[in-house]
């Protein structure tokens, strides 16, 4: 068995690819979705398998939602939609160019560093793989819609751009089930063959903000999509290490650029890795490292000229 029913017709499913965690999620209204399909394996393999456990079938499935564009959570839909050409992808706005073109996907995503830092051809032929085929989104997601999936399922849309600009949270008030996506970053996702992946955010106010959604939300049941399901309880200390996360590596950037005086991105990633060496180097570390740098050069601590940073001191 790999589905667990988190709610009466609220399941997720075990999904994991390559060494890559991975839970998707499905409900059951008169109009069955899936919540985030991951990649075309695991589409094809897991969720198919997930579905027939229900009773099931990929044809059945009427709705899909991103809860972002990344291609571990879309790479999916192309599969789906070769079994029903007729399913709805939904989407935010802010994320639906990722969904619908992987190209863009790839240049605003892993190759915005270039020349700080730049993913080996194989690499981003993989992920290109992984993305799966590109699909038009067909509903979009604005914060504050309630969707009604029928039979008692309405779904919550919380627009929490920190992530990603078009990430979205989902509250299935009914269940007291919240579906996360990626949002909820802790201390990034282990890998099980790789170095871990560091927290992933772009905007530092907006995670912060997610967070306390997320703990004040009333989720009895909070299902991510890299660290398992989680009761209120563990969920709650996840929320706690992201914000204790967010608060240390605000004092980590602020020390190295401190320490240098100036540098470029590439001087600074590599420093953050120094200090968090089970990390990898790639978009997700740049990212938030980045988001702090935006926001020290907005308050004053720091300079941006060109390609260096040039620290200008602590605030009075």
């Amino acid at each position: 068995m790999i589905v667990e029913t988190l709610a009466p017709g609220v399941h997720a499913i075990d999904a994991p690819f390559e060494d890559v965690p991975l839970q998707i999620y499905v409900v059951e209204g008169s109009r069955l979705t899936v919540i985030d399909p991951g990649v075309p394996e695991t589409a094809a393999g897991r969720l198919a398998e997930g579905l027939r456990e229900l009773g099931r079938r990929l044809a059945d499935v009427d709705l899909v939602i991103n809860t972002h564009g990344h291609h571990d959570h879309r790479g999916g839909n192309g599969v789906v939609a070769e079994h029903n050409p007729d399913v709805a992808i939904a989407a935010h706005p802010a994320d639906a160019a990722w969904v619908t073109d992987t190209e863009r996907y790839l240049a605003e995503e892993y190759l915005r560093f270039r020349p700080a830092w730049e993913p080996p051809a194989e690499a981003v032929d993989r992920i290109r793989r992984l993305c799966g085929a590109d699909l038009p989104v067909t509903v979009e997601l604005a914060h504050g819609d309630e969707l009604d999936l029928g039979g008692g399922h309405v779904l919550s849309v919380e627009h929490i751009p920190a992530h990603t600009d078009g990430s979205v949270a989902l509250l299935h008030r009914a269940g007291k089930v919240l579906f996360t996506g990626d949002a909820l970053q802790a201390r990034g996702t282990p890998l099980q063959r790789r170095a871990d992946f560091f927290p992933n955010y772009r905007h530092v106010d907006e995670y912060r903000r997610s967070l306390d959604f997320f703990a004040g939300c009333g989720a009895e049941i909070v299902g991510t999509a890299h660290t398992g399901v989680c009761s209120a309880h563990r969920a709650a200390q996840l929320v706690a290490e992201s914000r204790r996360f967010a608060d240390e590596y605000a004092a980590v950037i602020e020390t190295l650029l401190a320490k240098a005086g100036s540098a470029t991105v590439a001087e600074l990633s590599r420093a953050t890795r120094e200090h968090y060496p089970r990390y990898d180097d790639g978009s997700p570390l740049l990212n938030t490292m980045c988001a702090y740098l935006a926001d020290m050069c907005a308050v004053g601590t720091a300079r941006l000229d060109d390609d260096r940073f040039t620290w200008l001191g602590t605030r009075s």
